[in-house]
């Protein structure tokens, strides 16, 4: 397994943020390189704005991901979505959801729905996405 050197602060930071998250140093550092990635990842589309990297948290699982808040649409890059890009925040939702369900068994599943709006929060601030939600996109107007 290849190794990264670090000072000793940089190493105790990286042992507190393990501890805050429940994770190791490797997942921090890997989390880290995953938000630099989305935060410069270009947009896809002449449609598409600035892309806000977000994250969700369900049964203890961190998945991170990005959301445009001029099309409405979020990514998740985390395994196994892996850059999947849904149209809306909840379904997004309900597919880390449903991804968790699928690994309980049949007693312990729970529905699925789930509001968008409040279960993805910027990665920055923590704050939840509604924070960001505006009028309609224009191509959803009436």
């Amino acid at each position: 397994m290849p190794h990264v050197e670090v000072s000793q602060d940089t190493d105790r930071q990286l042992a507190l943020l393990a501890r805050w998250e429940g994770s190791s140093k490797g997942e921090v550092i890997a989390r880290l390189l995953t938000r630099l990635s989305v935060a410069e990842a270009s947009p896809g589309s002449a449609n598409e704005g600035a892309r806000v990297p977000v994250y969700g948290c369900y049964k203890k699982q961190r998945v991170e991901g990005w959301f445009d808040p001029a099309t409405r649409r979020l990514g998740i890059v985390s395994p196994p979505w892996d850059g999947q890009v849904f149209k809306h925040p909840s379904p997004a939702a309900r597919s880390v959801v449903e991804r968790a369900n699928s690994l309980l068994p049949l007693e312990e599943r729970v529905c699925t729905s789930r509001n968008g709006w409040v279960f993805w929060r910027l990665a920055a601030t923590g704050e939840k996405i509604e924070s960001l939600r505006t009028a309609k996109p224009a191509d959803q107007r009436s």
